[in-house]
């Protein structure tokens, strides 16, 4: 397995998958804290504000996911009121 410049550990192959849900209830994260690549399975690409695996806790950047993959090295979505997304999680 790979590392990122900022250390992260990263690979190009999803071993493990899942739903992001309840975003208009609360930021997303993995209970384990594991950081994740996001896939939008939608038709239309969407603007999510997002906390990069290297950021400090609390800081969160807006960025634009297009359908598929998206390299982003993710450790928290923000909470938004965005309806209608099918968004997943893999790492």
């Amino acid at each position: 397995m790979d590392k990122t410049r900022s250390g992260e550990f990263v690979s190009p192959q999803i071993g493990k998958m899942g739903i992001i849900d309840g975003l208009n209830n609360g930021d997303f994260t993995l209970p384990d804290g594991q950081v994740f690549n996001i896939k939008n399975d939608g038709v239309q690409p969407v603007k999510l504000s997002v906390q990069l695996a290297g950021m400090s806790d609390g800081d969160f950047i807006e960025t634009q996911f297009d359908c598929g993959w998206n390299p982003e090295i993710i450790k928290a979505v923000k909470q938004t009121s965005l309806s209608g997304t099918n968004l997943k999680w893999g790492y």
